[in-house]
């Protein structure tokens, strides 16, 4: 026979072969048995494979064998359920979301917090088994695993268990074909994720048409407890075996989550469980305990007269009994109450409360009657509200409803105080002023009743913050509405609703962009999360920022020191708008994508909350390193020395206690350039002790706060700082994730060693060290005149062994100090008079 290897034939069959795998449902080739009958393409497998009928025919038999009543369910469903994300429980090897095998019980006793098991190996702390014996079925959690043989569980046993099995499933399962239930019967599911939509997707499960219950449950990242959820629709006949129906629960499941399934009143058989992101739509017995509520309109008001050609209609709220989301609403108008002609119809509205009228369908001085319902995500429908009537002005003049332009309608990924914005204002039938506009939001669940935030009568007239705490982060939904007010025609109908979902996580962040390099600090520019321009936010805005209005002074172990909160930096070339092209630095107070967590706050690994830097220039007190103020600094000692005086203070239940590191520094440095948008502290901030001939007392008069409260970070003294040194001119740092491991970056500065006035600093990636974390000059000046940073960045001449660094500049540094300051010219050994260090603690 030809060889067919290699052939488009060949890799055609062979890949339609292995897509059809039974671990991997959404791959199954439905069109399987076809090529299992097809003479045809056996032949040409046999031929490009070179192999004989019979070892072909004995991998199409192990395909065969596991492709029968599971397979063949997994496909049918899929096809049901197409276009859908789906998970399936159908009790066979492969299809089933049960996720642990079943450990026999030990010792179980009643009043106990405690379970001996025959292996915990499979077990994780955190999640739900179930014990089970012939007494019946007990969910419980597990808190920790104590032992190869026991595990902790999250409350005291109500019975004891002498025999049984610890389990996720205690349904008794009949092969690949269903599960029986008895009363008392739970059934666990692993992790699953159908999507992340608010309005989440649907259960459906094929069980016993009888009196029994299947009372399902789920857990995700929204809803800590198990939240229980009641079916919405039955269907029976068609597909479905007799005896058998298949019920459809509403899943407001986001993201990861799992489901658990209890048995009540009678025996159930349950056939197959199926997780998909959306309701199905297909259509059923509705179970009429779960339709939503008839609404109430809200307006217009009951026999309102004076209403405009373009009324807003609108319902006073939504409510579901199984509290299902809404998924949409209807408005119909009439000239009779009995709406045997309706003269307007919305048709289904996505959810909301509310629905703007269109021009041209309203006729005035006339009498009409509106009316309204909803439905939910299972898809039913309330009843119809009661109408109401209202009648048109004899004549239309009035100020138009705005257009809510911005959010849009249905953004996503909403921060904390959004911007709205309305088009402009605008009169139908006349002429008018604005005199003010009003802006409300409400929650999904919410009323324009009593709204979230309401502003007034505002004059802000086409735009408006939402201010801060009104919406809170996790994917919430809130909607919008505005109006405006005219001079003389007073206010106009309400804007349209506009939904917007909120981000993850808020987070606040502010940055600044190098427009100009050099200049003496280098020009720079506020700008947004995506690089936009802003105008300088001020004081006050930097003072309530979680981060920046974070940094206060605390004492510790009778340490004078300063509180730097936890944040989250990026460092990136602006990719469009008017600064594309420039590199801007970012502060947020939250993790957010393409941002990492500064490394001053990760300590072993772990993350820190914030760290601790010394208040002022440190002293020696008592053998051990001090941060105080009225004392000189602490001179004429090294590194080391200084290493183990700081060690010295960790003793008598105290700990963390070091010689501040290069990324302390670096983190006040990324705070002072973001807050203050220069790298000239010295003429933002003031010259400090650099003009002088000694030392002074740290607190003394022409020793300035450098930074919020931080004492003396340029002037009177150089710092060492620990965490950062060259090794025979290249680059070592510490690894970014607090281990304090020595680790070279493979890298030198491009100037050649000596004095730098850099112009650029080095960024990118050493290893496990990022230079975007820190500030260390590139390129630059011998003087600092027309330099981006105009402090001296001195790297040793003496290029061969080990320079620890000293920073901030000293007594006599004049114009080369500075928050950006850098010295490397010392060994770990050296010590000077005008060389001390600065306190720190994780």
């Amino acid at each position: 026979m030809a060889n067919l290897a290699g052939t488009p034939v060949f890799k055609n069959a062979i890949r339609q072969l292995e897509t059809t795998d039974p671990k991997h449902p959404d791959t199954w080739n439905p069109n399987y048995q076809d090529l299992l009958n097809n003479d045809v393409w056996l032949k040409q497998a046999i031929e490009a494979t070179g192999q004989d009928v019979d070892a072909v025919a004995a991998r199409l038999g192990e395909l065969e064998a596991v492709s029968d009543a599971s397979v063949q369910r997994a496909v049918t469903l899929d096809w049901l359920y197409r276009d859908n994300r789906i998970a399936f429980e159908l009790w066979a090897p492969g299809f089933t979301l049960i996720d642990a095998i079943d450990t026999a019980i030990v010792q179980a006793v009643a009043g106990d917090d405690s379970v001996d098991v025959e292996s915990t190996a499979q077990l994780r702390a955190g999640a739900y088994y179930v014990l089970a014996d012939d007494a019946g079925s007990l969910l419980i959690q597990c808190t920790a695993i104590l032992s190869e043989n026991r595990l902790r569980i999250g409350a005291n046993l109500p019975r004891g268990f002498a025999s049984g099995v610890l389990t996720r499933c205690s349904l008794t399962r009949q092969g690949a074909a269903y599960a029986e239930g008895a009363v008392g019967d739970i059934w666990l599911s692993r992790p699953i994720d159908i999507g992340t939509d608010i309005e989440g997707g649907a259960v459906i499960v094929r069980r016993t048409l009888n009196g029994g219950e299947a009372r399902l449950y789920f857990r995700d990242a929204y809803h800590a407890d198990w939240t229980e959820r009641v079916w919405s629709v039955r269907r029976q006949g068609g597909d479905i075996p007799d005896g058998f129906a298949d019920y459809e629960y509403s899943l407001p499941m986001r993201g990861e989550g799992s489901l658990r399934l209890d048995i009540e009143g009678e025996p159930l058989v349950i056939r197959h469980i199926v997780a998909v992101a959306e309701g199905t739509g297909l259509s059923g017995f509705i179970n009429p305990a779960q339709r939503p509520a008839a609404p109430a309109m809200a307006s217009p008001a009951a026999d309102a007269g004076g209403v405009t050609e373009r009324p807003t209609l609108s319902i006073a709220g939504y409510a579901s009994p199984g509290g299902t989301p809404q998924a949409a609403v209807q408005f119909q108008v009439s000239t009779g109450s009995a709406f045997a002609v309706v003269l307007h119809d919305s048709g289904a509205q996505p959810a909301g409360l509310s629905y703007a009228m269109p021009a041209s369908v309203l006729a005035s001085g006339t009498l009409y009657y509106v009316r309204a319902r909803v439905q939910d995500t299972a898809g039913l429908w309330s009843d119809w509200s009661e109408p109401i009537s209202f009648t048109t002005a004899v004549s239309f003049a009035y100020v138009a409803a705005p257009l809510l332009v911005s959010p849009a309608n249905g953004a996503t990924d909403i921060g904390e105080t959004p911007t709205l914005q309305t088009g402009a204002f605008a009169v139908v039938g006349g002429e008018d002023a604005q005199a003010a506009s009003q802006w409300q939001v409400r929650g999904a669940a919410g009323t324009w009743t009593a709204p979230l935030w309401d502003s007034g009568e505002d004059a802000n007239l086409l735009s408006r913050s939402v201010p801060a705490g009104v919406l809170q982060a996790g994917q919430q939904v809130y909607y919008l509405r505005a109006r405006h007010k005219g001079s003389s025609l007073g206010w106009s109908e309400w804007s349209a609703e506009v939904r917007i979902t909120t981000r993850d996580v808020f987070a606040t962040t502010i940055g600044v962009a190098l427009i100009t390099a050099g200049g003496n600090g280098g020009t720079w520019a506020y700008v947004d999360g995506a690089g936009n321009p802003i105008a300088n936010p001020g004081s006050a805005w930097f003072n309530a920022h979680p981060v920046f209005g974070g940094i206060q002074d605390v004492l510790i172990d009778g340490q004078e020191m300063v509180k730097i909160p936890a944040f989250y930096v990026r460092r990136a070339v602006i990719a469009s708008g008017a600064n594309a092209g420039k590199e801007a630095w970012w502060i947020a107070d939250q993790p957010l994508e393409g941002y990492h967590l500064h490394p001053a706050f990760r300590h072993a690994g772990a993350d820190l909350a914030q760290v601790y830097v010394g208040k002022y220039q440190a002293r020696l007190y008592n053998n051990r390193l001090s941060s105080a103020a009225g004392h000189m600094p602490a001179v004429n000692r090294s590194l080391t020395q200084f290493q183990a005086d700081a060690a010295g203070r960790n003793a008598g239940g105290v700990s963390g206690f070091m010689v501040w590191s290069v990324y302390h520094w670096a983190a006040i440095q990324w705070l002072y350039l973001v807050e203050q948008a220069t790298m000239d502290s010295q003429t933002r901030s003031g010259q400090g002790r650099v003009n002088a001939s000694s030392a002074e007392v740290v607190s003394g008069s022409d020793v300035p706060v450098g930074y919020r409260g931080i004492a003396g970070l340029w002037g009177n003294v150089y710092q060492w700082v620990d965490g950062f040194k060259l090794v025979d001119g290249v680059i070592h740092l510490w690894d970014q994730y607090g281990h304090r491991e020595w680790g070279s970056t493979g890298r030198s500065r491009l100037a050649a060693p000596g004095d730098l006035y850099p112009t650029t600093v080095m960024g990118g990636s050493g290893g496990d060290r990022n230079f975007d974390d820190v500030f260390i000059g590139d390129s630059g000046l011998t003087s600092n005149s027309g330099a981006t940073v105009p402090d001296v960045q001195h790297f040793s001449t003496s290029v061969e062994g080990e320079h620890f660094p000293a920073v901030g500049g000293m007594y006599s540094s004049g114009t080369r100090a500075g928050i950006f300051c850098l010295d490397i010219r010392e060994s770990a050994s050296a010590f000077a008079s005008w060389l001390g260090t600065r306190l720190a603690k994780v």
